[in-house]
């Protein structure tokens, strides 16, 4: 037995000397295939074996400005949104505030970033106007504000993410593909439940490529369309069509014009404004499904008449006046609609298509985003000159964004809310026509 084992080492020996190169060499080979499959494994499984969506993205992005619906699967904030858009707890397990300034948030301690890193405290990188974030412990963190600022739940449901795209959610992205200016062409995603699709986010500059690349069988899904380019016609092709009430198409008033500081004016341009059949009747900035949406207002219905009994005694009405309405290209439809209508009753009209918002314009016609949270600072108070497009004044509705956003008891911010949409739709600043319908379309 001895010699046996003796004469089976000295065979080992003899054979490793004779082929070290060769052994070595397949040794290197081997590992670096192990590391090769390793690292491509993940896309490979995801496109070969489960179910696979290709979707087309309208819009060039970058790691910092993808949009909210990717970022979302990737991964989740602090906080979370319920459908009428209150927060609720995410990735914490609760939290207390103090002199409404001071918010200190349990963390939950069970949560792995997808590089398998545990998820802590100081992992949390929300940048906050105003606020300063502070590390307790592991899974304690504590928000100090400068002022009272109500909506802050909802602004920490934005999604944590680490350079890299590396998140927390039920997606991970296992491929990228990079522009020439670092922008995302391509993006694969891989679903942590089997039960779900892998998918892959292809990006196109405009709607016109996209489509193209759909026509091409580049993609096979298109989210949040404006146009159905004739799609509808097609066989093979499912089309749907959705209402989205986190946007709403509205008519501002620039009220640096003479012709449109009368409260009485504007709302005779209203009247003469037929209804949107197609679409879903809006009346307020809040989204009808918002806990603060209010349904107590001046509602514009369609009166002609009315519309011009008022109009006719007005600067508009003379025959050197002309009413100049600015659109984008995509609401040009509803603009000559609305232009109709005010030359029908004697107010000359014209409409001009400008993708920008041009600073002298008359009355504009845009998609406005509704805010997750009832507040509207941005967009109604008086100093906010870069983004109160209307150039609208006025104290009562200051004072309620105000009380708005620094008070913390819901039925307080009802009431505050509530005041503040019916003082804001009768004075009309701005129009609120309709909600805007997207489509998505997918191959049978």
């Amino acid at each position: 037995m001895r010699k046996l084992i003796l004469y089976l080492v000295f065979y080992l020996q003899t054979f490793i000397k004779r082929h070290i190169s060769q052994l070595a060499f397949s040794v290197l080979i081997g590992f670096f295939i192990t590391l090769f499959i390793l690292q491509v494994y993940p896309l490979v499984s995801a496109i070969l074996i489960r179910k696979h969506e290709r979707i087309g993205i309208i819009g060039i992005y970058s790691t910092s400005n993808l949009p909210l619906s990717i970022r979302n699967k990737i991964s989740f904030g602090l906080m979370a949104l319920l459908p009428d858009g209150q927060a609720t707890p995410a990735a914490v397990i609760s939290w207390e505030v103090v002199n409404n300034l001071i918010y200190t948030y349990k963390l939950k301690p069970n949560l792995t970033w997808h590089d398998g890193k545990k998820f802590a405290a100081g992992d949390v990188n929300y940048k906050i106007k105003g606020g300063k974030i502070t590390t307790l412990d592991n899974y304690t963190l504590k928000i100090e504000l400068n002022e009272p600022f109500s909506p802050l739940n909802v602004f920490l449901t934005q999604p944590l993410l680490k350079d890299g795209l590396i998140g927390l959610g039920n997606y991970k992205i296992v491929g990228a593909t990079y522009r020439d200016d670092n922008k995302i062409s391509e993006l694969t995603l891989l679903p942590f439940d089997r039960k779900l699709p892998t998918i892959t986010y292809k990006f196109y500059p405009n709607v016109n490529e996209t489509l193209l690349a759909f026509k091409l069988g580049e993609i096979d899904h298109l989210e949040d369309v404006e146009i159905d380019s004739g799609f509808i016609n097609w066989k093979n092709v499912v089309v749907e069509s959705k209402s989205i009430y986190n946007r709403v198409v509205a008519i501002f008033f620039n009220f640096n014009n003479d012709k449109l500081k009368d409260k009485e004016i504007r709302q005779a341009l209203a009247y003469a404004i037929p209804p949107f059949e197609s679409f879903d009747k809006a009346v307020s900035p809040i989204s009808p499904f918002s806990w603060a949406y209010s349904q107590k207002l001046r509602l514009y219905k369609y009166d002609p008449e009315t519309a011009q009994k008022i109009l006719s005694k007005s600067l508009l009405a003379s025959s050197s006046s002309e009413l100049i309405l600015t659109t984008s290209p995509t609401l040009l439809k509803t603009a000559q609609k609305i232009v109709d209508a005010w030359n029908k009753i004697g107010i000359n009209s014209k409409v001009r298509v400008d993708s920008t918002i041009p600073t002298d314009y008359q009355v504009l016609l845009r998609n406005m985003l509704i805010p997750s949270d009832p507040d509207q600072y941005i967009y109604w108070q008086s100093t906010q000159e870069n983004t109160n497009i209307s150039k609208y004044s006025s104290a009562k509705i200051d004072k309620l964004l105000e009380d708005g956003r620094k008070t913390l008891d819901k039925e307080q911010r009802e009431k505050i809310y509530a005041d503040f949409q019916f003082y804001l739709v009768d004075d009309a600043p701005a129009i609120f026509l309709y909600y805007p319908k997207v489509l998505t379309i997918r191959r049978k």
